[in-house]
């Protein structure tokens, strides 16, 4: 801490000054002596401020001058924030080289952009996976990745997800890439090789289509002759009759299975963007109740259709059909007899949403973010009693993701659950019968089919 000496140092000043009055009174020449001392005093003065500006000058690198009195109460100051701030700096940069040397030490990528998408700094990962050089700092980053899917991703100012993409640097290799926007729009870019994840996939679409395919034969047999035998059931005894059907209702499930992990094969394979042809959902919500109403049969469920939007969708008209009655089908088959089930079309400025609301047994939110994993099952019991094969979700949520839409869901438990198939606002149409306006004309880069 610095001891302020002003008062003392004025004190004397003035004590100094004042007996050099006295000595000039004495000898006859006091105003002369008087001058004498404040011309002294000033060119001090301005020696020490002299010594202040040549030290400024050379980057107060060095320890400032020394000096007594007021100015030495300055230097003393100034070495005091000069020990303080090379103290700090020593510690900003040792952190620095911490973390510098952690992200280094990493096996995936890191790589920050400024505000304008140039490259200032990345890892040694970084650099082998992409094969970045010195020369590339100050590049944007997007004329090096040109894939139009990451031009995409990297626009979006809400990034919620990773996208997957071929290495540009390394094409038998693929990427997934995470970003994060922070500070004044700079972006931290996560890079990670997921070839080896990339070839399990696939493996595992082939071997669940070949395995698909190769069980689809034996059990359209097995299913012909079962359903054959018990034609003539009636002359057979009741415990062989009640097999035989027990047999014919786990072949009619396993064949369920069997389609639906073709669909899934079907969707995860197809990376083309649906068919965009014009449906009109009011016939389609109205078409999938009517089927909805024949399912829940003596059930006696009061299925209701609410249109709050005249607009239509582009699409592929047979896939969100699919995911529309697993929907329904999914709230006839968990809802209590006599309860309600709304179908319900309406939109905002952010796209469209067909809403599925029900008074059901309702789903615990721990299950929520796994529902549409395959084969996961909040009540495993009740799921096989009704014949459920837990892919139903899983083949909702591949569709709206060819559509660019996700599944949202909403549920209190022993209250209902609300699933909305959210859509985006590019896939809306205005009515077949409506005029055409500037603002409501469809997208002729997307001609309906």
């Amino acid at each position: 801490m610095i001891r302020d000496i002003r008062r003392p140092y004025f004190r004397n000043l003035l004590l100094a000054l004042t007996g050099v009055f006295a000595f000039g009174v004495y000898i006859g020449q006091p105003i002369l002596l008087l001058l004498i001392a404040v011309s002294g005093y000033l060119a001090w003065q301005l020696f020490q401020q002299s010594r202040l500006i040549k030290w400024l000058e050379q980057g107060a690198k060095s320890e400032p001058p020394d000096s007594k009195g007021l100015w030495g109460m300055v230097f003393d100051h100034l070495y005091s924030e000069q020990r303080r701030r090379k103290k700090q700096v020593r510690h900003y940069q040792n952190v620095i080289n911490r973390v510098q040397n952690s992200t280094e030490a990493l096996r995936d990528g890191v790589i920050l952009l400024d505000h304008h998408g140039a490259l200032q700094w990345w890892n040694q990962s970084a650099a082998d996976l992409l094969k970045l050089q010195p020369r590339d700092e100050g590049q944007l980053l997007i004329n090096l990745v040109r894939e139009p899917a990451f031009q995409k991703f990297y626009q979006n100012r809400e990034v919620r997800e990773s996208i997957r993409i071929d290495n540009p640097a390394f094409p038998d290799r693929t990427l997934d890439v995470s970003m994060t926007i922070y500070g004044k729009g700079e972006r931290l870019l996560l890079i990670r090789d997921t070839t080896r994840m990339t070839q399990l996939e696939h493996m595992r679409q082939d071997f669940v289509a070949n395995a698909s395919h190769e069980l689809k034969t034996p059990l359209t047999v097995l299913k012909g002759y079962l359903e054959s035998i018990l034609d003539f059931s009636d002359d057979l005894p009741a415990p062989l009759r009640r097999a035989l059907g027990s047999m014919n209702g786990q072949t009619q499930r396993m064949e369920n299975l069997v389609n639906d992990l073709l669909v899934l094969t079907r969707l995860d394979v197809e990376v083309r963007e649906s068919v965009r042809q014009r449906i009109e959902v009011s016939t389609l919500l109205n078409s999938i109740a009517d089927d909805a109403r024949a399912l829940s049969s003596e059930r006696n469920h009061h299925i209701s259709v609410r249109l709050d939007s005249d607009k239509d969708l582009q699409g592929d008209p047979s896939e969100l059909r699919s995911a529309i009655s697993n929907l329904v089908y999914n709230a006839v088959n968990y809802s209590p007899d006599g309860s309600d089930i709304e179908l319900h079309w309406h939109e905002s400025p952010q796209g469209g949403y067909i809403s599925i609301r029900d008074n059901g047994i309702g789903i615990d939110p721990r299950h929520i973010p796994r529902l549409t994993e395959r084969f996961y099952r909040v009540d495993p019991g009740r799921s096989s009693e009704r014949g459920g094969t837990g892919l139903g979700l899983a083949i909702v949520k591949h569709i709206l993701h060819h559509h660019q839409g996700r599944l949202d869901v909403a549920s209190v438990p022993g209250r209902g659950s609300v699933f909305t198939c959210c859509l985006p606002a590019e896939r809306l149409l205005p009515p077949a019968n409506a005029p055409v306006t500037p603002d409501s004309a469809p997208d002729r880069r997307h001609k309906p089919a």
